[in-house]
């Protein structure tokens, strides 16, 4: 979000950690100061307590009402939901949107024979398993039986013959790759049969994942220890779950619905008095639409905007909303993550906002009442973050900064991606109050689930401490 270099410096306390916190020499460039090159900053000290005014109604006669709405938290009042917004030039390729994972419930039961606690239980119906004997084809046998119920799947044919065996003291007959029927243990269980006689060799299990409980295990090689044709695949739980997700090259979209401030075209309304709301954005980008649409693979260019909500429709926490019927909630929570997979080539525009790319995120109150009009809560300290902003035309600089009801803004600066595209987290950390932004490594995946230590990463900056910059705010 563009504001005057003279808004942006007001503060004295800002003035003054722009001369403390550089890794750099500072330089004066048409009003923004600029010092080092980085790939990483962490800002801290975030006081997260006070109060800002909060749209109430926007008259048709042009009165705007507002009431004072208090904020108390480490990263108040950037926990509320968030709008990620973006302008061109850019090439957006993938977005997505991080949650901590719900803390695991720990069992207190005792343990039992056969299994520990901090594993899975499986079904009610599981129980340790025992041994079984039979003797088969003359041999005699011993295997572990650790299946209570019918399989799902078949092997695949082989050529049948006859096997007669003595299971549990019952005589039973049948054609190998068909159906076993026997009593084991008191039960009368039924698998397809799939071994044809003791080997060095146990076979290779399939990659197929089972469900609980577990198949059967007829006898396999080396005394019959049973293959089983569903093995059980080890999976560990994400730290942290993708709670929304964007990728323009496969038109994928999870819980995410991009709007642009369109209003009256298709969706949303529009007057003479507060202008254009919001409204569902079209594919291409440059106009509203009646629908949610997937933004195409395109290049948006100079002066044109778009934004990304959640998918979930306002309740009673979104406050006033202009255009009610479309008015979705951002993304909440004071500790969160945002992955960007993005491009900001160079266009030589030089009118309106030319050639200027920039993402950020805002309260989402401000956009659902007036982004651009005086009716909404951003001049009294609602919240915006801006990630990655060019400030002047044609630059290859990108600021970051915090509006807030105390600004702050590093004069270190991020290289702008004119040529290809790069990976960026923003991560929101309330246990220690602090807001990181990193360039990432080319090859990280925006997967449906992260590991603590990962984010961690990326809140701490470059092992080396190279390019990394700290800003504390006063």
């Amino acid at each position: 979000m563009k504001y005057s270099t003279s808004l942006l410096l007001a503060s004295a306390g800002w003035a003054s950690a722009i001369i403390q916190q550089c890794s750099g020499n500072a330089v004066n460039e048409g009003g923004n100061w600029f010092c080092g090159k980085i790939n990483h900053i962490l800002y801290e000290g975030f006081v997260g307590k006070g109060s800002f005014k909060a749209v109430t109604d926007m008259g048709s006669n042009g009165e705007c009402k507002m009431e004072d709405k208090s904020y108390n938290g480490p990263l108040a009042p950037l926990d509320a939901d968030l709008s990620i917004h973006v302008r061109g030039p850019i090439q957006l390729k993938e977005a997505a949107v991080y949650n901590l994972a719900p803390k695991k419930k720990h069992s207190t039961e005792a343990p039992v024979q056969g299994r520990s606690l901090g594993h899975p239980q499986g079904h009610e119906h599981q129980k340790k398993a025992d041994m079984v004997t039979a003797t088969i084809d003359g041999k005699v046998v011993s295997w572990q039986n650790n299946w209570f119920g019918p399989p799902t799947t078949t092997p695949a044919p082989v050529k049948a013959d006859m096997i007669t065996a003595t299971i549990d003291g019952k005589v039973v007959s049948w054609e190998k790759n068909t159906m076993v029927t026997a009593t084991i243990d008191g039960k009368v269980v039924s698998w397809e049969n799939n071994w044809f006689g003791p080997s060095t060799k146990a076979p290779a299990p399939t990659v197929t994942p089972p469900p609980a409980p577990p198949h059967p295990t007829p006898p396999a090689a080396g005394g019959p220890q049973a293959r089983s044709k569903l093995p059980p695949t080890s999976t560990s739980p994400s730290d942290w779950n993708r709670v929304a997700y964007y990728s323009s090259e496969k038109q994928v979209v999870e819980n995410m619905v991009f709007m642009g401030n369109y209003g009256g075209q298709g969706s949303g309304v529009f007057d003479y008095t507060w202008g254009n709301s919001l409204a569902y954005l079209n594919a291409d980008g440059n106009g509203g639409a009646s629908s949610p649409q997937i933004l195409k693979d395109i290049n948006i260019p100079s002066n044109q905007e778009f934004s990304i909500f959640s998918a979930e429709k306002c309740d009673a926490s979104c406050g006033f909303s202009r255009a009610k019927d479309i008015a979705y909630k951002g993304f909440g929570g004071a500790t969160k993550v945002f992955l960007f997979h993005f491009k900001m080539p160079l266009d030589g525009d030089r009118g309106n906002n030319g050639d200027m790319p920039a993402l950020w995120a805002l309260n989402a109150r401000i956009p659902r009442t007036g982004q651009y009009n005086a009716c909404s809560c951003w001049t009294t300290g609602c919240g915006e973050i801006d990630i990655y902003e060019v400030l002047a035309k044609g630059d290859t600089k990108c600021k970051s900064a915090f509006h807030l009801a105390s600004g702050a803004c590093s004069s270190d600066f991020f290289e702008r991606p004119v040529d290809k595209f790069i990976k960026v987290a923003v991560v929101f950390n309330e246990a220690t109050a602090s807001v990181s932004i990193q360039r990432l490594r080319d090859n990280t995946d925006f997967s449906k689930g992260l590991n603590n230590t990962t984010v961690q990463d990326w809140i701490k900056g470059p092992k080396d401490g190279k390019l990394s910059s700290l800003f504390q705010l006063t």
